[in-house]
Formats: structure tokens, C-alpha cells, sequence
């Protein structure tokens, strides 16, 4: 059987082919791939391409998570710009995340200490105004001649997310960074034990949560984020049948369906990807998860379908 970065491969030549023959021999390798219209992405959930982990060793301190070769969709690549729970300068726990984005062809850059102050730079806390320059940073390497990200990013495809505290700075800096195209929280809110309800007010993208059960501290603040929302914004809250926020957070066999629910939900609103929607509609709201486990609440998704 194919693996899967190489059946991604093959699904993306097939749809570009123009040869009759080579549409033939690669038939098998496509159909489980759903072929996209023209500047469209395969669904980013069939795509497993190889990764390369970076350090740029420049301020405000990150690590990038992206596919080795920036040209393997063949377009520019959406950016995920990532904030720590805790607003800690310690990426380490959430690699599933950022490993299994970056496999379906984002380049994620995620908050991170400077390596020369340890353990003391990882507690160290990350504002929202450092996850804006991570934008900075992307956006200038995409103009720079000679970088390797030369022409390579989607600056309109740029989601600001996080965890915790990391999804606060995520909303405030969408509240007032146009740059922002959408949101993704992890078991967090706006603000800490609260709502900003101005913020909220400010956002005009689309914004999805992932939370635990009723257990989660992030759950109602979630909630009320949801509804704080302006008029005809799209939103989901994406709820564990259980779980507290911590393990919501942290148990890497569910943040491995957290980054497949993510993915899904980035295909809806960067590239109103039907088979993204279809997916989180469904009983089981995510590909290979149990039923009963998550439930999905949502509005105005059906304004970003293409």
C-alpha cells in the first residue's frame, strides 16, 4: 500500500496531469483524495507530507514546523502563528499539533524561549504583541530575496491560535490585526476566567474552540466568547464528552484529534473546503473518532462553503 505522503503526491499530480495516460495510471492512488478546483488545496486532512523543524534564533524567540519542500502543493502556504498555554515560552507540548499541520502543508511558527536562557526563558510569559511579529517575521521573509520562504506564504491565509492564556493573546491580537484571517483556541477564551467582550465585538473572522467537558474552566468563557460574537461571524465550539483542561491540553492522543478537527476547520474558513463542513457535521465530528466523544455547536458555517 502507498504511504501517505506519497499517495498525497501522487493525488496532487494526478489532478494537475493533463495526460490522459498518466490520469489512468494514477486513478488508484487519487480517489481518496478529493480533487480541487483551480488555486484550490487538496482537503488538508489527505496530506502527509515530510517535515522539517526550525529555529531562527531571532526574537521574539519560535520554532517554524513546515514542510520540507515549501513547493510541495505547488501555492503559497498558509501560516499558523501559535501562542503556548500559560503564555509560557515552552512549545514542547503541543508538538502534535504543530507536526501534523505542517504535514498537511502549513508552516507553523509557535512561541518559543531563546535557547541561551534555559529553563528560565521557558517560563518566561509571551504577550500578543509578540505573536503579532511572528506575522512580522513571516510576512518579510516572503519578500526577501534569497530566503527560503521567497514568494512561498500565503499572506492571506494567516490563523492566529493557541491554548489557554495562548488563545487569549490569539483573539486579542485578532481584535485588532486585520492580517488575521481566522482563529483556533484550545481550551481557552478571550480573556482569563472571563469575556472581553469588546474584543469579542472587534473580531470579524471566523473563530473556532476546542474545549474539554464540563470539567474545563475554559468551557464557559468559551461559551460566552461564542455568543459575544458580532452578527453572521462563523464559529464552532467543538466539546469533549469529558476532560478537564489540562488534559484537554495536554494528552497527546487527543491533541492528535484536536489537530485533525483543527485541520478540517481551517479548510472551511481559509478555503471553504464541503468536505471539511461535511466532516465536523458529522456524528462523530472528526475522521476516526469515537461516537459520543466530541459534539459540534456552530453558526454561519454555511457562508464559508465555496
Amino acid at each position: 500500500m502507498l504511504g501517505a505522503a506519497l499517495a498525497g503526491l501522487l493525488a496532487l499530480g494526478a489532478c494537475a496531469a493533463e495526460s490522459s495516460e498518466l490520469e489512468a495510471d494514477l486513478d488508484t492512488a487519487a480517489a481518496a483524495v478529493e480533487c480541487p478546483t483551480p488555486g484550490a488545496r487538496p482537503p488538508a486532512a489527505t496530506l502527509q507530507f515530510p517535515t522539517t523543524e526550525e529555529n531562527p534564533k531571532v526574537a521574539p524567540w519560535f520554532k517554524v514546523y513546515r514542510p520540507t519542500d515549501l513547493s510541495v502543493t505547488g501555492q503559497p502556504l498558509p501560516v499558523v502563528v501559535w501562542a503556548n498555554g500559560g503564555c509560557f515560552r515552552s512549545s514542547f507540548t503541543w508538538k502534535p499539533l504543530y507536526q501534523r499541520w505542517a504535514a498537511a502543508g502549513f508552516i507553523v511558527l509557535a512561541l518559543d524561549a531563546n535557547p541561551a536562557d534555559g529553563i528560565l526563558g521557558e517560563l518566561g510569559q509571551a504577550t500578543k504583541e509578540d505573536q503579532g511579529k511572528l506575522i512580522d517575521w513571516v510576512l518579510k521573509q516572503n519578500e526577501t530575496q534569497g530566503s527560503p520562504y521567497f514568494g512561498r506564504i500565503d499572506t492571506k491565509r494567516v490563523v492566529a491560535a493557541g491554548n489557554s492564556c495562548g488563545g487569549v493573546t490569539s483573539l486579542q491580537l485578532t481584535a485588532r490585526d486585520p492580517r488575521v484571517a481566522a482563529v483556533f483556541v484550545l481550551s481557552g477564551s478571550s480573556a482569563v476566567g472571563s469575556v472581553d467582550q469588546k474584543a469579542m465585538k472587534a473580531i470579524k473572522v471566523p473563530v473556532g474552540y476546542i474545549v474539554g467537558g464540563k470539567e474545563d474552566i475554559a468551557g464557559a468563557n468559551a461559551a460566552g466568547d461564542y455568543e459575544a460574537l458580532p452578527e453572521g461571524v462563523p464559529a464552532i465550539i467543538v466539546s469533549r464528552a469529558t476532560g478537564d483542561h489540562v488534559t484537554v491540553s495536554t494528552d497527546p492522543a487527543i491533541l492528535a484529534e484536536e489537530a485533525r478537527m483543527a485541520l478540517d476547520w481551517l479548510d472551511l474558513t481559509l478555503y471553504g473546503q464541503p468536505a471539511a463542513l461535511a466532516t465536523l457535521s458529522s456524528p462523530t465530528v472528526c475522521t476516526g473518532c469515537q461516537a459520543g466523544t466530541w459534539t459540534l455547536k456552530s453558526k454561519n458555517l454555511d457562508t464559508l462553503v465555496k
